[in-house]
Protein backbone atom coordinates (compact mmCIF):
# COMPACT_ATOMS: atom_id res chain seq x y z
CA UNK A 1 0.00 0.00 0.00
CA UNK A 2 1.18 3.52 -0.75
CA UNK A 3 0.35 6.86 0.85
CA UNK A 4 -2.44 8.32 -1.27
CA UNK A 5 -3.18 11.52 0.61
CA UNK A 6 -3.70 14.57 -1.57
CA UNK A 7 -3.16 17.03 1.28
CA UNK A 8 0.62 16.92 1.37
CA UNK A 9 2.76 19.98 2.25
CA UNK A 10 3.54 20.40 -1.46
CA UNK A 11 -0.18 20.32 -2.33
CA UNK A 12 -1.12 22.80 0.38
CA UNK A 13 1.61 25.19 -0.75
CA UNK A 14 0.14 25.53 -4.25
CA UNK A 15 -1.60 28.73 -5.27
CA UNK A 16 -5.35 29.03 -5.49
CA UNK A 17 -8.27 26.66 -5.27
CA UNK A 18 -8.30 23.47 -7.32
CA UNK A 19 -10.96 23.13 -10.04
CA UNK A 20 -12.31 19.91 -11.54
CA UNK A 21 -15.45 18.33 -13.01
CA UNK A 22 -17.36 15.77 -10.98
CA UNK A 23 -20.45 13.69 -10.50
CA UNK A 24 -21.45 14.01 -6.86
CA UNK A 25 -22.29 10.75 -5.10
CA UNK A 26 -25.13 10.93 -2.55
CA UNK A 27 -23.88 8.89 0.41
CA UNK A 28 -27.38 7.84 1.47
CA UNK A 29 -27.76 5.79 -1.72
CA UNK A 30 -24.80 3.61 -0.66
CA UNK A 31 -26.19 2.49 2.70
CA UNK A 32 -26.00 0.18 4.55
CA UNK A 33 -22.98 -1.23 2.70
CA UNK A 34 -20.96 2.00 3.00
CA UNK A 35 -21.22 2.08 6.79
CA UNK A 36 -20.41 -1.63 6.96
CA UNK A 37 -17.14 -1.31 5.07
CA UNK A 38 -16.22 1.87 6.97
CA UNK A 39 -16.60 -0.01 10.27
CA UNK A 40 -14.43 -2.83 8.95
CA UNK A 41 -11.71 -0.38 7.84
CA UNK A 42 -11.81 1.74 11.02
CA UNK A 43 -9.29 -0.42 13.00
CA UNK A 44 -6.65 -0.08 10.28
CA UNK A 45 -4.31 2.72 11.39
CA UNK A 46 -3.24 3.85 7.93
CA UNK A 47 -6.68 3.95 6.28
CA UNK A 48 -8.49 7.31 6.23
CA UNK A 49 -12.15 7.06 5.12
CA UNK A 50 -13.63 9.85 3.04
CA UNK A 51 -16.49 11.79 4.64
CA UNK A 52 -19.90 11.77 2.96
CA UNK A 53 -19.53 15.27 1.50
CA UNK A 54 -16.34 14.30 -0.36
CA UNK A 55 -17.77 11.33 -2.27
CA UNK A 56 -17.63 11.92 -6.00
CA UNK A 57 -16.67 10.49 -9.37
CA UNK A 58 -14.03 12.67 -11.00
CA UNK A 59 -14.62 13.36 -14.70
CA UNK A 60 -11.84 15.81 -15.57
CA UNK A 61 -9.25 17.76 -13.59
CA UNK A 62 -8.78 21.39 -14.62
CA UNK A 63 -6.08 22.59 -12.26
CA UNK A 64 -5.06 25.15 -9.68
CA UNK A 65 -6.71 28.51 -10.40
CA UNK A 66 -4.00 31.17 -10.34
CA UNK A 67 -3.18 34.50 -11.96
CA UNK A 68 -0.24 33.38 -14.09
CA UNK A 69 -0.34 29.67 -14.98
CA UNK A 70 3.13 28.24 -15.50
CA UNK A 71 2.60 24.52 -14.93
CA UNK A 72 0.41 22.00 -16.81
CA UNK A 73 -1.89 21.65 -13.79
CA UNK A 74 -2.61 25.39 -13.50
CA UNK A 75 -5.39 27.44 -15.08
CA UNK A 76 -6.30 31.11 -14.88
CA UNK A 77 -9.75 32.53 -14.12
CA UNK A 78 -10.38 33.61 -17.71
CA UNK A 79 -9.69 30.12 -19.08
CA UNK A 80 -11.86 28.52 -16.40
CA UNK A 81 -14.76 30.80 -17.27
CA UNK A 82 -14.24 30.08 -20.97
CA UNK A 83 -14.38 26.35 -20.22
CA UNK A 84 -17.64 26.80 -18.32
CA UNK A 85 -19.17 28.93 -21.09
CA UNK A 86 -18.50 26.18 -23.62
CA UNK A 87 -19.91 23.31 -21.54
CA UNK A 88 -23.39 23.45 -23.04
CA UNK A 89 -22.07 23.09 -26.58
CA UNK A 90 -19.51 20.41 -25.69
CA UNK A 91 -22.06 18.29 -23.83
CA UNK A 92 -24.97 18.85 -26.20
CA UNK A 93 -27.08 15.71 -26.39
CA UNK A 94 -25.47 14.05 -23.37
CA UNK A 95 -28.30 12.25 -21.55
CA UNK A 96 -29.00 11.68 -17.90
CA UNK A 97 -28.08 8.14 -16.90
CA UNK A 98 -28.13 5.64 -14.06
CA UNK A 99 -24.87 5.13 -12.19
CA UNK A 100 -24.44 2.02 -10.04
CA UNK A 101 -21.64 1.70 -7.50
CA UNK A 102 -20.01 -1.48 -6.20
CA UNK A 103 -18.28 -3.70 -5.43
CA UNK A 104 -15.30 -2.52 -3.50
CA UNK A 105 -11.77 -2.64 -4.87
CA UNK A 106 -8.37 -1.03 -4.25
CA UNK A 107 -5.63 0.81 -6.05
CA UNK A 108 -2.15 0.95 -4.59
CA UNK A 109 -3.10 4.14 -2.74
CA UNK A 110 -6.88 4.08 -2.25
CA UNK A 111 -9.98 1.98 -1.69
CA UNK A 112 -12.77 2.64 -4.17
CA UNK A 113 -16.13 1.52 -5.52
CA UNK A 114 -16.48 0.32 -9.09
CA UNK A 115 -18.65 2.40 -11.43
CA UNK A 116 -21.20 0.71 -13.69
CA UNK A 117 -22.73 3.24 -16.08
CA UNK A 118 -22.70 1.77 -19.60
CA UNK A 119 -19.74 3.97 -20.48
CA UNK A 120 -21.37 7.35 -19.84
CA UNK A 121 -18.63 8.70 -17.55
CA UNK A 122 -15.99 7.70 -20.07
CA UNK A 123 -17.76 9.56 -22.86
CA UNK A 124 -18.21 12.63 -20.66
CA UNK A 125 -14.53 12.50 -19.72
CA UNK A 126 -13.54 12.38 -23.39
CA UNK A 127 -15.64 15.46 -24.24
CA UNK A 128 -14.42 17.39 -21.19
CA UNK A 129 -10.79 16.50 -21.84
CA UNK A 130 -11.08 17.82 -25.39
CA UNK A 131 -12.76 21.00 -24.13
CA UNK A 132 -10.04 21.52 -21.52
CA UNK A 133 -7.39 21.14 -24.22
CA UNK A 134 -5.36 18.60 -22.25
CA UNK A 135 -2.39 17.68 -24.45
CA UNK A 136 -0.42 15.40 -22.16
CA UNK A 137 -0.92 11.64 -22.35
CA UNK A 138 -1.96 10.24 -18.97
CA UNK A 139 0.04 7.43 -17.43
CA UNK A 140 -3.12 5.38 -16.92
CA UNK A 141 -6.31 5.20 -18.96
CA UNK A 142 -9.36 6.90 -17.45
CA UNK A 143 -11.26 4.59 -15.11
CA UNK A 144 -14.35 6.08 -13.45
CA UNK A 145 -14.49 5.19 -9.74
CA UNK A 146 -15.55 6.56 -6.39
CA UNK A 147 -12.82 6.63 -3.75
CA UNK A 148 -14.09 5.90 -0.25
CA UNK A 149 -10.73 5.91 1.60
CA UNK A 150 -7.03 6.62 1.13
CA UNK A 151 -4.00 5.02 2.66
CA UNK A 152 -2.00 7.40 4.83
CA UNK A 153 1.32 5.60 4.86
CA UNK A 154 3.47 2.91 3.30
CA UNK A 155 2.74 -0.63 4.52
CA UNK A 156 2.59 -4.27 3.37
CA UNK A 157 -0.73 -5.23 1.86
CA UNK A 158 -1.23 -8.07 4.42
CA UNK A 159 -4.87 -9.15 4.79
CA UNK A 160 -6.42 -6.12 3.10
CA UNK A 161 -7.50 -7.96 -0.09
CA UNK A 162 -9.40 -10.50 1.98
CA UNK A 163 -11.06 -7.77 4.00
CA UNK A 164 -12.14 -5.76 0.95
CA UNK A 165 -13.11 -8.99 -0.78
CA UNK A 166 -16.13 -9.27 1.49
CA UNK A 167 -17.62 -6.39 -0.50
CA UNK A 168 -16.11 -7.28 -3.88
CA UNK A 169 -19.42 -8.45 -5.36
CA UNK A 170 -21.67 -6.23 -3.25
CA UNK A 171 -23.88 -3.69 -4.94
CA UNK A 172 -23.69 -0.50 -2.87
CA UNK A 173 -26.35 1.57 -4.57
CA UNK A 174 -27.52 3.46 -7.64
CA UNK A 175 -28.75 6.92 -8.53
CA UNK A 176 -29.58 9.00 -11.59
CA UNK A 177 -26.92 11.40 -12.82
CA UNK A 178 -28.87 14.39 -14.12
CA UNK A 179 -26.07 16.98 -14.00
CA UNK A 180 -22.33 17.35 -13.78
CA UNK A 181 -20.57 20.05 -11.78
CA UNK A 182 -17.46 22.13 -12.07
CA UNK A 183 -16.32 22.49 -8.46
CA UNK A 184 -13.43 24.04 -6.59
CA UNK A 185 -11.84 23.04 -3.32
CA UNK A 186 -9.52 24.69 -0.84
CA UNK A 187 -6.30 22.69 -1.04
CA UNK A 188 -5.23 23.73 2.44
CA UNK A 189 -7.91 21.56 4.05
CA UNK A 190 -7.92 17.79 4.55
CA UNK A 191 -11.37 17.06 3.15
CA UNK A 192 -12.70 20.41 1.93
CA UNK A 193 -16.20 21.03 0.75
CA UNK A 194 -16.59 20.79 -3.01
CA UNK A 195 -17.82 24.27 -3.80
CA UNK A 196 -20.10 24.48 -6.87
CA UNK A 197 -18.71 26.74 -9.58
CA UNK A 198 -21.01 25.71 -12.43
CA UNK A 199 -23.68 23.06 -12.93
CA UNK A 200 -24.56 21.60 -16.33
CA UNK A 201 -27.77 19.54 -16.63
CA UNK A 202 -27.76 16.37 -18.68
CA UNK A 203 -31.03 16.34 -20.52
CA UNK A 204 -30.22 15.10 -24.00
CA UNK A 205 -31.84 11.96 -25.30
CA UNK A 206 -28.52 10.41 -26.35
Amino acid sequence: MADGRHDTPEWRARQGVYAFCVVRVPAETLEPALDEIRRALAPLPIVRPHPDHFLHVSLQELGFVCEKPELPDEIDQERLDEFVSQLANALSGAPAFELRLGGANAFQDAIFLDVHDRGHCGRLHHRLRELAGILTVPKFAYLPHCNIAHFTGEAPIDDLPALIGRWRDRRFGAFEVSAIEVVTMDVRLTYPRLVPYAVHPLDGKG
